[in-house]
């Protein structure tokens, strides 16, 4: 009799398992973990985000705008450069210095006609990155040189089949690969 119930009991124990398994299944994924594959905030748990592999890195100091046109700049021959700027969300920053050469500029950036040190335009010789499509208009932009950009432009999206052939849709644009769930933290 020991016998039969230990199996009654054990066949119980099973059928309660197989319920709460399938239970969970059945159930809509719960929010990722921090490290978890995402493509939207929504994907993430309490107090995380969702970041794309290409997003802008965040770095806690400002960025590095000293100058918007040439008049910001000291009298006596300084220009307004275009630089590279990880802090920047766009890549690019500006300084003044004096005018450039045609082999002085970073790559990426050019000597304009002014002097300075321009961002090469994406239908001029700029290869924008796969997940980004090219914008003459944003391109040719005028305005502040910290503001201006090789033209480069996110591909709006609402899922993976209207990337580049190994891209993911990650918040509504297209990115080289899925975004990972991340703390978010306050920058000073």
């Amino acid at each position: 009799m020991k016998i039969t119930r230990s199996r009654r009991t054990s066949g119980a124990r099973i059928a309660r398992v197989a319920l709460l398994l399938a239970v969970s299944l059945a159930i809509p994924g719960c929010p990722g973990d921090e490290g978890d594959a995402c493509r939207a905030d929504t994907e993430c748990g309490s107090g995380l985000f969702c970041a794309g592999p290409d997003d802008p890195p965040v770095c806690g100091i400002p960025p590095r705008e000293e100058c918007a046109v040439d008049a910001d700049c000291a009298p006596g021959g300084e220009v307004c450069h275009a630089i590279g700027d990880g802090c920047s969300p766009d890549g690019l920053g500006s300084e003044c210095g004096p005018p450039c050469t045609a082999t002085s500029c970073a790559p990426g950036l050019r000597c304009g006609s002014g002097g300075a040190c321009e961002p090469v335009p994406c239908d001029e010789g700029f290869a924008c990155p796969s997940h980004l499509r090219c914008d003459p208009v944003a391109a040719h932009a005028g305005g502040a040189m910290s503001a201006r950009t090789q033209g480069c432009a996110v591909i709006p999206c609402t899922g993976d089949t209207a990337c580049p052939a190994g891209g993911a849709c990650v918040d509504g644009g297209c990115q080289s690969g899925p975004g990972t769930c991340r703390e978010e933290f306050a920058v000073p």
